[in-house]
């Protein structure tokens, strides 16, 4: 085939090309002779004629503006529509016309010659009315020339500064119609401050073969919240599609639209391609070998927040222990179910509701928990409401650990939900059985309907102003769960004392509860308040996991001024390996005190605390006896308490020396100084 360009008014191939033009105005639209004769004179007029022929088979008229080519007229005669004259012209256009912007065209939807266009990697890019009298609608259509002007230079700039992901149609509408949380997760200011969210030209096709014009209307408002991923190589685009669709034969338009999708973001050099097609993404080892890696949204949400914060995915193992607890990925997502699926439990709502967690890794919280690489334990932390912790997902395997690893779980939930300022911990979790709910009434949880909540209040107060915090029915809720006895001589402070319990960390200030400070060795504290391994202090390993306990016990020599119940602020000595200065680091409570025969003692209390028999042996009195005290509830502060501020602090208030040797009883007062110290 022969290109012409045609440009004298009054030649025979001049008149044949008006001739042609009147013969499809109705098609084509009316234009002035006087208007052929200014493109002719302007060179944009471009015959084609078949090799060793001067048959005109059509002719391809345009204008350029605003430096961009617009096409006015593409016009095959009737009887050579059938060949690839039109396409081969367009081509010819092309090329010749590198040096503007791109093409545009105009083109009536009633045609149906989409797919033409799109062979051509032409796009459209909007509707709009035509001109005539029943105003049908157009599809303006486009193809880029790329350079490397200015703002393809930022484009370059962005591939190789930010993380460059390509989301497909699916995720699009996802998106569009706000239909999957999974996929709405991708508009998370933090993600977008690290990626850049991009769609391949081909997204145009798929919005333009919408139902109806509303429709594609506000999908092409939607696109201007992503950018268009850079066009470059043509060439290079075919030979990739080739071999995808090699690979991937596809049978429906969608199948085509997606490898082209894919096609573009290699060419593109995306580094991810987000999507939910189950196909595409089991066969991510295909890709890999063109540095694209696919992804689900709540994989790739995954995966970039791993490279922004790697030490939140560390197996963190508890101190003493050979249980890890770790922050899970993307990867194992089908093990997970398998593993904590229950029998009669939907899978895909249950892979919902992990794949919503990984979706918003600043809001969600995925632990798991394992032993000798065999996981125990499935927890969700849900931290999208300021003032509540929720926890959907609360499963365990069973197995000899599963009562300690809850009661675990729900005094680090406490804690959690404590140290963030949430006054609620909500567990929404439908399969509860008996021994989790033994676990959760122990943790002074209260059932409600479907769930069981904890209010948990950062609060010093008199015990008449705490119905000013809560509700008069949250109220009423623990009031019922203390089963209290109104004849009982110590009622009142039962109520108080059982109420703080209920609402801790609260602490009511007229309290009348013993007090006491009680020094520690920095080895043993070490073992009871950090819950991660201190390098410089990890003098030893625990035998078991016992380490785990809401509940601990800690032995002394057999001195009778401690009493239970009681509040306990303990001193931690200065460290002979660190060289920390002696300070108070937590509190607790005691709950009971016992005396009798260290071996007895040692015993009944070897499901508790952190000690060997050789370890207590040195603090057996003459007569064989020994203290344990069981203690529970700690509450680590957030600054050390040091020495000087404790010393200061009872001369000024109560007149005594500190001698941190042996407990310290303090008054009321002074527990709340150093309490809000160290905590508020």
């Amino acid at each position: 085939m022969i290109f012409k360009i045609i440009k004298n008014p009054k030649s025979k191939a001049y008149n044949e090309v008006v001739a042609l033009g009147d013969k499809n105005s109705k098609t084509l639209g009316f234009l002035p002779h006087s208007a052929f004769a200014k493109y002719a004179k302007e060179g944009k007029i471009i015959g084609a004629y078949p090799n060793g022929s001067k048959e005109l088979i059509g002719y391809i008229l345009y204008r350029v503006s605003y430096n961009k080519v617009t096409i006015v007229h593409l016009c095959i005669p009737e009887e050579h529509r059938k060949g690839n004259t039109a396409s081969k012209l367009v081509r010819h256009l092309k090329e010749n016309t590198t040096q503007y912007d791109g093409i545009r065209l105009s083109c009536r939807n009633d045609y149906k010659i989409d797919r033409l266009w799109e062979s051509l990697n032409f796009v459209p890019i909007k509707e709009k009315p035509g001109r005539g009298k029943e105003k049908l609608a157009l599809t303006v259509w486009w193809y880029p020339h790329h350079h490397n002007d200015l703002l393809s230079q930022i484009s370059d700039y962005e591939l190789k500064n930010k993380i460059v992901a390509v989301i497909d149609m699916n995720v699009f509408l996802d998106i569009k119609d706000e239909r999957e949380e999974e996929s709405l997760a991708l508009k998370s200011d933090w993600l977008l401050s690290e990626a850049i969210l991009y769609y391949t030209r081909e997204i145009h096709n798929e919005i333009n073969r919408g139902n109806s014009s509303e429709i594609k209307k506000s999908s092409r408002k939607l696109l201007n919240y992503f950018t268009e991923l850079p066009f470059k190589e043509e060439q290079e685009f075919k030979k990739i599609l080739e071999k995808l669709e090699q690979e991937f034969p596809a049978i429906s338009k969608n199948d085509k639209s997606d490898l082209k999708h894919l096609a573009y973001s290699i060419i593109g050099g995306a580094q991810f391609f987000i999507t939910r097609d189950k196909e595409l993404l089991q066969s991510k080892k295909f890709f890999s070998k063109y540095e694209l890696k696919i992804y689900r949204p709540s994989e790739f949400i995954t995966r970039l927040d791993e490279n922004i914060q790697v030490s939140k995915y560390k197996p963190q193992r508890l101190i003493g222990t050979n249980i890890k607890s770790q922050r899970i990925t993307s990867d194992n997502i089908d093990y997970f179910t398998r593993k904590f699926l229950k029998p009669d439990e939907k899978i895909n709502h249950f892979q919902k509701k992990i794949r919503k967690a990984l979706s918003s890794p600043h809001e969600y919280e995925l632990i798991t928990i394992s032993k000798s690489e065999e996981i125990l334990a499935l927890v969700i932390f849900d931290r999208s409401e300021n003032e509540k912790l929720s926890i959907p997902i609360f499963r365990f395997l069973n197995n000899s650990l599963k009562i300690t690893l809850s009661k675990h779980l729900l005094f680090k939930a406490i804690l959690t939900s404590t140290n963030e300022n949430r006054s609620l911990i909500e567990i929404s979790e439908l399969y509860i059985d008996e021994e989790l709910s033994n676990s959760l009434k122990e943790a002074r949880f209260i059932k409600t309907e479907k769930k069981w909540k904890k209010i948990n209040l950062q609060k010093i107060i008199d015990f008449g102003n705490i119905k000013e915090l809560i509700s008069e029915i949250e109220y009423e809720e623990i009031e019922d769960s203390l089963i209290l006895d109104p004849g009982n001589e110590n009622y009142e402070f039962q109520k108080k004392y059982n109420l703080e319990r209920h609402l801790a960390p609260l602490k009511i200030q007229d309290l009348d509860i013993p007090t006491f400070i009680i020094s520690i060795k920095a080895v043993w504290a070490e073992q009871l308040f950090n819950d991660r391994s201190n390098e410089k202090l990890h003098l030893f390993e625990s035998k078991n996991e016992l380490l785990l306990n809401r509940e601990n016990v800690y032995y002394r020599s057999s001195s009778r001024n401690l009493s239970a119940p009681a509040r306990i602020l303990w001193y931690i000595s200065k460290n002979p390996i660190t060289k920390e200065k002696g300070h108070i680091k937590a509190v607790s409570y005691i709950d009971e005190i016992f005396i009798d025969d260290a071996k007895k003692l040692f015993k009944q209390f070897k499901q508790l605390g952190i000690y060997n028999w050789k370890d207590i042996q040195k603090t057996i009195d003459k007569n064989g006896k020994i203290m344990a005290f069981v203690f529970s509830d700690t509450e680590l502060f957030k600054r050390p308490v040091d020495l000087k501020f404790i010393k200061g602090l009872l001369k000024t208030k109560e007149e005594k020396k500190f001698m941190p040797l042996s407990p310290t009883k303090i008054k009321t007062e002074t527990y709340l100084a150093i309490y809000k110290k160290g905590l508020l």
